[in-house]
């Protein structure tokens, strides 16, 4: 790859020059010429890739140049030297699209900047240039054939090595043996975009680009082989000699920003699952704990795992046994509200922590699920009840794989017990209760609060009752209580006034049921708040 440096300044041709040489990119020649007419006669001996040619010359200035060379050499790419007075040149310029401009005198930092954008353009555009001229059959059947059996391979269902061998040999130009090798696993998380053989054809050429140019500051091209499920995901080997071995922090480096890239750029959200160097003929095993590592992630994270991250989370300090205790009495109570609340609260606790792999879920959906059927049993609900062709007993049972299919799985169970046993649904008890907590300065009557839920007070009273565990009227009071003590601690109202604020007309009334509630009288309460935590 050649570059050819236009200027009618001997100086400042001598210095791009000498500022190129010293960034050491990827041309065989840096030429210099002092006139388009020069550049003319030095296209006629080589090809450039990369015209640096002066806006401003005496004899035909570089718009006119550049007109000339690309209709000639379309696939080039011209920058423009330029200074800030050239503002009708560079309108033109810009009108032809040319790549790109720097300004005089040059600043080396800009410059490389300039130039290694231009040099990433062509690699992109000279990559998929090669995918077209391969063709649409190799691409669409061939290349599935060899991703296919070397995907068998690498999973260990096959003892046939020559199809990655030839794959392999495809990507990097010859197979390498004696090599040393790194797989790593991208793995979408979002909804694949892959839905048949065209498509996975576009998005491995895709794939493929964004991985090499990510790659490309280590010096390494990717190998892909494109998942045949409709996944979306792939796995990806690089290839080097063990000389040329490189620093395993700036792999998982350059795999962080492959990740970012496809959020970025696709917007794919992914995580990737890297193994470590190996020969060529650890391979499978590599991928296969890779694998295992990838049904790890029962979090659904977007984050670049090493083998052994996930699946080295212990879940043996977690007996669930004071969980299940405190569990099996709200079920005992009928309080099935809360106990879903408690479940849920517990898995996103430690789900959050990034304490969760896939032992720990199917530990933890085992535990549930023992007490949702032992309450089944005691309350006489048939599995039939529950179960049916949308949601099976099998689905249930099997949805452990991540944590939000645990979660929209149990979501359904309560959901049809809390028909079975005649409980409404957790919008209504929370449509009370915001309801109860909006007029807390009045007095509220059952008659009122059901009129709003459209429920009959005695149906919404054992329906609260049977959700929260709690009376209606008690729950009211110790709203109207939990406000008082807020105002008490955080006011210098008056009692009184705090009385009417929190909806008792009487006073006394009011002091009863707060002493009742608490211990204390409400003076008692605001002048000892350091005995009440």
């Amino acid at each position: 790859m050649n570059i050819l440096i236009i200027d009618d300044e001997p100086l400042i041709l001598n210095t791009v020059r000498m500022q190129l040489q010293e960034m050491n990119l990827p041309f065989q020649d840096i030429d210099t010429a002092g006139s388009a007419e020069e550049a003319r006669t030095l296209t006629q001996k080589k090809d450039y890739a990369i015209f640096l040619c002066d806006i401003v010359m005496p004899e035909e200035d570089g718009i006119s140049f550049a007109r000339w060379a690309l209709e000639r050499f379309p696939d080039s790419k011209f920058v423009f030297l330029t200074a800030h007075a050239d503002f009708e040149y560079m309108k033109e310029a810009i009108s032809m699209q040319s790549f790109d401009y720097v300004l005089q005198p040059v600043a080396k930092e800009e410059l490389r900047s300039v130039i290694e954008r231009a040099l990433h353009q062509i690699s992109i555009e000279e990559k998929n240039r090669r995918l077209m001229e391969k063709g649409s059959f190799y691409e669409n059947h061939e290349q599935n054939i060899l991703e296919a059996n070397s995907y068998r391979y690498l999973t260990g269902l096959s003892l046939d090595d020559s199809f990655l061998q030839k794959l392999l040999s495809d990507c990097f130009g010859s197979f390498h043996e004696d090599w040393r090798y790194l797989a790593y696993y991208l793995q979408l998380l979002t909804e694949s975009p892959v839905n048949n053989t065209d498509d996975k054809s576009l998005f491995r050429s895709i794939y493929k680009n964004v991985a090499d140019e990510t790659m490309q500051p280590l010096g390494l091209e990717n190998a892909l082989i494109v998942r045949d499920n409709g996944s979306g995901d792939y796995i990806g080997i690089l290839c080097f000699p063990e000389e040329k071995e490189p620093a395993f922090p700036l792999v998982l480096q350059r795999l962080e920003e492959l990740r970012v890239f496809f959020g970025k750029l696709l917007r794919l959200q992914a995580a990737v699952y890297c193994g470590r160097y190996e020969d060529y003929d650890d391979l499978p095993a590599s991928v296969q704990e890779i694998l295992e590592e990838t049904r790890n992630n029962v979090r659904g994270a977007s984050h670049v795992y090493q083998v052994g991250d996930l699946s080295s989370l212990s879940s043996s300090g977690y007996s669930f046994e004071q969980e299940s205790s405190t569990w099996k009495s709200l079920l005992q109570k009928n309080r099935l509200t809360d106990f879903k609340d408690s479940v849920f609260r517990y898995l996103d606790y430690h789900s959050g922590r990034e304490a969760v792999n896939r032992d720990f879920l199917m530990r933890f959906h085992q535990r549930v699920s023992e007490l949702i059927l032992g309450y089944m049993a005691a309350e006489d609900i048939s599995s039939t009840d529950i179960f049916d062709e949308n949601f099976s007993y099998y689905d249930f049972m099997y949805c452990y794989d991540t944590v939000s299919r645990l979660k929209e799985g149990l979501s359904r169970v309560f959901l049809k017990l809390y028909e079975k046993i005649d409980i409404p649904g957790e919008e209504l008890i929370q449509k009370t209760v915001r309801y109860i907590r909006s007029n807390l300065d009045r007095e509220l009557l059952v008659t009122e609060i059901a009129d709003y839920v459209a429920l009959s007070p005695v149906y919404l009273t054992r329906a609260f009752k049977k959700a929260t565990g709690s009376s209606l009227k008690r729950f009211i009071e110790n709203e109207k209580i939990e406000a008082a003590k807020h105002l008490l601690t955080m006011t210098d109202l008056p009692v009184s006034v705090i009385s009417g604020h929190v909806g008792y007309a009487n006073y006394s009334n009011f002091t009863r049921s707060f002493k009742l509630l608490t211990g204390y009288t409400p003076s008692e309460y605001r002048s000892t708040p350091q005995d009440k935590a």
